[in-house]
């Protein structure tokens, strides 16, 4: 009965806290937050918890101060991602987030104070979880783009043959493309048509940084300039296969590896079942 007027205490002192907080930095009715938020992010209803992370983390955000060239890297990555924040608001979410973990540590302290240990590393696992999430999801797209590279040169190589219109090139090529590939396309081609092309092309190899899609980009502007890249693209489309074949053997090798630890699994699940039949045996035989 303690603990539960303990904990009822926490939750009492924690909300208060919140409301005085929110009431003396002005902020906006949680109500209206939500609302703004659901506006803006159409596709995704907006939870209280995410309402309240956003709105602490504008204030904070001001404050925070990033080295020039890692703003620059994370800005780009962000964009790259298409997500709509600036480098210093996704590092306040991350803040906030890891913060809010931490007011976990009162009740524990309260009841079992050893528990305060977990709290902290999780709260510090939280932070850096954001800076993992984001690299992976770059490593993601990046794959599924270089994935994509040898029917792109392929495609590039029999459109050259009849056309050297770059930009209708991608365009037609955008119709058929994957989910990463068709949203970089969606950026290229808007760019190249309210800029300069060869800018536009730079721009696209800029965001994946892949050595491949470099080797593809230099042969568009190529064409751009006059050339006949057909059997440089024949070239290329045969060397970019080739590596495919490496991925998918590499892809292979590993499978073995993951099946052996299914093995092992179904190995201890077989033995714990003999062992049981034993055990069964062996006390009903005491019985007797």
């Amino acid at each position: 009965m303690l603990v539960i007027i303990q904990v009822t205490m926490v939750m009492c002192i924690v909300y208060g806290i919140y409301i005085i907080a929110t009431s003396h930095l002005h902020l906006v009715s949680h109500k209206a937050n939500k609302v703004a938020d659901a506006f803006v992010k159409q596709e995704k209803k907006a939870s209280s918890i995410e309402v309240m992370i956003d709105t602490m983390a504008a204030k904070l955000a001001p404050l925070l101060r990033l080295d020039s060239y890692k703003r620059k890297k994370l800005e780009a990555d962000l964009k790259s991602l298409n997500i709509e924040r600036t480098p210093e608001m996704y590092r306040a979410v991350a803040i906030v987030k890891s913060g809010m973990i931490l007011l976990l540590l009162i009740p524990c302290f309260l009841i079992v104070p050893l528990f305060s240990i977990g709290v902290v590393f999780f709260s510090i696992f939280t932070y850096f979880k954001s800076e993992n999430e984001l690299h992976e999801k770059l490593r993601k797209k990046k794959e599924d783009i270089e994935f994509e590279l040898p029917r792109f040169a392929c495609t590039l190589k029999q459109e050259l043959l009849s056309s050297r219109d770059v930009l209708t090139i991608l365009e037609n090529y955008k119709k058929n493309a994957g989910i990463s590939m068709k949203k970089e396309l969606d950026v290229t081609i808007a760019d190249m048509r309210s800029g300069n092309y060869e800018s536009a092309l730079l721009r696209f190899e800029a965001r994946i940084s892949s050595t491949s899609l470099s080797d593809i980009i230099r042969g568009l502007i190529g064409v751009l300039r006059g050339d006949n890249n057909v059997n440089y693209f024949e070239m290329l489309s045969h060397d970019l296969d080739i590596l495919e074949v490496q991925r998918l053997e590499n892809i292979a090798m590993q499978q073995p590896g993951k099946i052996k630890k299914y093995l092992f699994l179904l190995l201890v699940c077989i033995m714990i079942m003999y062992f049981t039949i034993l055990a069964v045996y062996a006390l009903i035989m005491v019985g007797k």
